[in-house]
């Protein structure tokens, strides 16, 4: 519950871009309608090799929520800001909209016609997704070690590294238990926090359409056909 204000937050910034959305949304829509289902990927050989990771959705924004005890060597550093936790949510998406307090029409059609800079948006979160998100939708999706890792991997770039070096925390995030970081890649219409999300997703072998997947819908409803089609190891 102590997440609940995510909901909230996505919802009413997120009203400010849907004049913006509708033509590329139906766009979005009329491919993804013709689009043939992927294949899994990197499919694990037995049960033990199984690992649960969560897409949550806010609304209009998706994120991905990893066990603490699969971050990885990449992804060590997140104990290191956090401490001790259960799962830790990640998002990415416009630098200026994510962080901002009070959005504007300004803020919204800059965030959706100009190719901008990004922010990692991370969220300590203690108990189980379900729980910690109550308003919004989870998905479990099961992947295999080499999945896993490659996940990994992907979410780790996606941190701004000066220089090689560690990941540059920003500011304090959403919440009390976030943080925002400097974030790799451009945000505009057709690279939103969604298409990041099916990327990540893809790179771990689940089969996503990353071109033109923009909204939030869509990433949900390809992780749900997605784990129905989840081969028994």
């Amino acid at each position: 519950m102590i997440l609940g204000k995510a909901y909230t937050w996505v919802k009413s910034r997120c009203r400010l871009l849907l004049l913006g959305l509708a033509l590329t949304l139906a766009c979005a829509q009329l491919f993804v309608c013709c689009a043939s289902f992927k294949q899994w990927r990197y499919l694990p050989a037995n049960a033990d090799e199984v690992v649960t990771v969560y897409v949550v959705s806010h609304g209009w924004h998706t994120g991905i929520v990893i066990p603490a005890d699969s971050l990885g060597r990449e992804l060590a550093f997140l104990k290191d800001v956090f401490g001790k936790t259960a799962y830790y949510e990640i998002g990415w998406g416009e630098a200026d909209f994510y962080q901002s307090e009070g959005v504007t029409v300004g803020l919204a059609l800059k965030a959706m016609f100009w190719i901008n800079s990004t922010v990692v948006h991370v969220v300590s979160v203690p108990v189980s997704p379900a729980h910690a998100f109550p308003k919004s939708k989870v998905v479990g999706v099961r992947l295999s070690r080499e999945g896993l890792s490659r996940l990994q991997q992907s979410l780790a770039a996606s941190f701004r590294r000066p220089d090689g070096g560690k990941p540059v925390v920003l500011r304090k995030g959403l919440y009390d238990t976030s943080y925002f970081f400097s974030g790799e890649g451009h945000y505009y219409m057709t690279n939103t926090c969604n298409t990041w999300t099916a990327r990540m997703l893809d790179s771990a072998g689940v089969p996503m359409r990353t071109l033109m997947t923009l909204s939030a819908g869509s990433v949900i409803s390809q992780a749900e056909e997605a784990v129905e089609r989840f081969p028994s190891p």
